[in-house]
């Protein structure tokens, strides 16, 4: 083959994607359908409890499109799942059990829309905690990143269960042994893996382009201005291309680039399975249609085979969660919350004398509203909005604290009260409520391996429509009409991100100073990871790069000091980086995600200090 095409029609399986431009592309031929079906971005829930990332409605409909085509144009499907699904729950990402649910709704399709018999494989990537014991006694696990503790015995006690991230050897061995296969679903995966599996397994055994390729495919056509869902890959023995489907979308060597580094703590080496990828050398060229974007240059630097390591994750337990949610109106109570918030908390102490957390958020604090423009009215305070989350052994306890700080803040007397009747705005009714357990990440390490594939179990079946179903169909999928709402969207999306603008923002920067809002026009942050923040701000063009790298404004000393940070050593990586025309910051975060002390799981909402960053004019 001279060159192999890879759809991938979504960044995540039951997040639903477009069917015209899914069953155009396929019926303009593809090699193969490759997909994730997961992630840890949402905290460490899935790892403890199994939540799902979709409901089981919105699998089945993915799947169904899938299987039909899987059917019909005999073209493979790759699944590959992220974290993790505690045993016995229904849905989740990458434990046996949740591969299991997949290809329960797999047969389910096959049989509902009498399809052919289907040959499934299944890699599994749960790991025993007897295993992990033995090479921690050993030495051979160690943290996954600088932000990421040394693993405690008690973390391994306390784990619900344990995935480890497969590389490509499983999945290579997978298709070697199985070379008819029509779909394989794995457990947790190394997000590029199944592409760059799939790539060496059709004769492209150019590691750094397949893992390069697979890092910007996994999050379907995100890399694309605006970003959209559907895109498509050509492998080449010297190249890739990626194309965003999405007619109203484009990829470019800026937004390439971008992605290249996104969510990840270096924007120049990637770490993973048995390697390193090295972008360093990557070259981003835009094609004559304007819309495909192709890379060279790409290496992929491989660790010696007896330091081969595989990542572990898991999350334990941690108590029971309520909370309370309201806002406050009241000016002259604003002006006290500071008191009033410690004041209810040494109430609650002296009430219950069980362990339990209290942590409360207000927001919108400072800002005003412009009143109505009559001579009457004056401008008043925006609410306060208060969000308060309980920790506790059990939710009865939990539920208890949560309902009693509700109270207080309804009813708790201050200086200068004028409203006696309450103090606290509730927006429905009870809003004290239980949120279930709360969990933590106790496990996100790295563990040293003899063979790559061994861990991680392979089977296959062939799966076939019960007798009592439809007759196997033979004329071609039944294909509806779907309108594409997000064409139009998209299309001012574009014409906006390729316009030089101005950010408004209030109040006006110092004279003689920009803010760093007007020279970005990418400015994001996002989890690297449970325990690592990461930081990216990109410029348009390469003299205002220049202009802002010669300011020396952004540096360690400026993150410290907008972040709060006392110590070196959380700051990560710090650096710029030209292919992108960006700069790129990686910070310890101060709670892994998802755990009770955490307030932004995603870590998407801490951009704002670098926005308001003064550049001199």
């Amino acid at each position: 083959m001279s060159e192999l095409k890879i759809l991938t029609p979504i960044g995540m399986l039951g997040y639903s994607f477009n069917e015209d431009i899914f069953w155009s592309a396929v019926e303009d031929g593809v090699d193969a359908i490759i997909l994730d079906s997961g992630s840890t971005d949402s905290g460490p829930s899935k790892l403890a409890f199994g939540q799902a990332s979709a409901s089981r409605e919105a699998y089945v409909r993915d799947l169904k499109i899938l299987v039909t085509a899987c059917h019909y144009h005999r073209v493979p499907v790759l699944i590959g799942e992220l974290t993790v699904l505690f045993a016995g729950s229904a849905a989740g990402d990458g434990t046996n059990q949740h591969v299991e649910f997949l290809v329960q709704i797999v047969s389910e399709v096959i049989s509902s829309e009498g399809l052919r018999p289907l040959k499934v494989v299944t890699i599994e990537a749960e790991i025993t905690k007897s295993t992990i014991q033995s090479k921690f006694k050993a030495g051979l696990v160690t943290p996954c990143g600088g932000g990421v503790p040394d693993l405690k015995q008690a973390d391994i006690d306390d784990a619900v269960v344990v995935v480890a991230q497969m590389g490509i050897e499983p999945w290579i061995k997978a298709m070697e042994a199985n070379p008819d296969f029509d779909i394989i679903i794995a457990g947790r995966s190394y997000d590029p893996a199944p592409y760059a599996a799939f790539c060496v397994y059709k004769g492209f055994p150019d590691l750094g382009l397949a893992y390069h390729m697979g890092k910007i495919m996994e999050c379907g056509a995100s890399c694309a201005v605006p970003k959209s869902a559907e895109a498509l890959a050509i492998v080449r023995n010297d190249s890739f291309d990626i194309r965003p489907l999405d007619e109203a979308a484009k990829c470019t060597p800026l937004s390439v680039a971008a992605h290249t580094m996104y969510e990840k703590s270096r924007p120049d080496l990637l770490a993973g399975p048995g390697g390193v990828l090295d972008v360093t050398s990557s070259r981003f060229e835009q094609l004559p249609d304007g819309r495909t974007l192709r890379v060279t240059g790409s290496k992929f630097v491989p660790i010696a085979a007896d330091k081969y390591t595989i990542k572990l994750e898991a999350a334990r337990v941690t108590g029971h969660m309520a909370m309370f949610v309201g806002s406050i109106r009241d000016p002259i109570l604003i002006s006290r919350l500071d008191t009033l918030v410690p004041m209810i908390e040494d109430r609650l102490r002296s009430v219950y004398n069980f362990k339990f957390e209290l942590l409360v958020k207000l927001f919108g604090r400072d800002p005003l509203v412009k009143g109505l423009d009559m001579p009457r009215f004056t401008p008043i305070p925006t609410d306060v909005g208060v969000l308060g989350k309980v920790l506790a052994s059990t939710p009865e306890e939990a539920k208890a604290v949560a309902n009693l700080a509700k109270v207080f803040f309804i009813h708790a007397p201050y200086p200068g009260q004028v409203a006696t009747a309450g103090n606290f705005i509730m927006p429905f009714s009870p809003c004290d409520v239980a949120l279930g357990p709360a969990a933590e990440f106790c496990i996100y390490h790295l563990m040293q391996v003899d063979d790559p594939a061994a861990p991680f179990p392979i089977a296959t079946q062939v799966i076939e429509a019960q007798p009592s179903e439809a007759k196997v169909k033979a004329n071609g999928p039944a294909k509806k009409k779907s309108e594409n709402g997000l064409s139009k969207i998209r299309a001012d999306i574009t014409i906006a991100a390729l316009a030089k603008h101005t950010v408004q923002l209030s109040p006006p920067p110092a004279p003689g100073f920009v803010y760093l809002a007007n020279l970005a026009n990418v400015i994001r942050t996002k989890n690297s990871g449970p325990f690592e923040i990461t930081m990216d701000i990109m410029f348009r063009d390469e003299e205002t790069y220049k202009r802002v790298f010669e300011a020396n404004v952004l540096s360690r000393n400026t993150i410290a000091s907008l972040y709060d940070i006392h110590n070196d050593g959380e700051i990560l990586a710090c650096m710029w980086w030209e292919p992108a025309l960006a700069f790129k910051v990686t910070i310890r975060r101060p709670a892994p995600s998802g755990s009770f002390g955490d307030d932004d799981v995603h870590g998407s909402g801490l951009h704002v200090p670098l926005m308001y960053l003064q550049i001199p004019e």
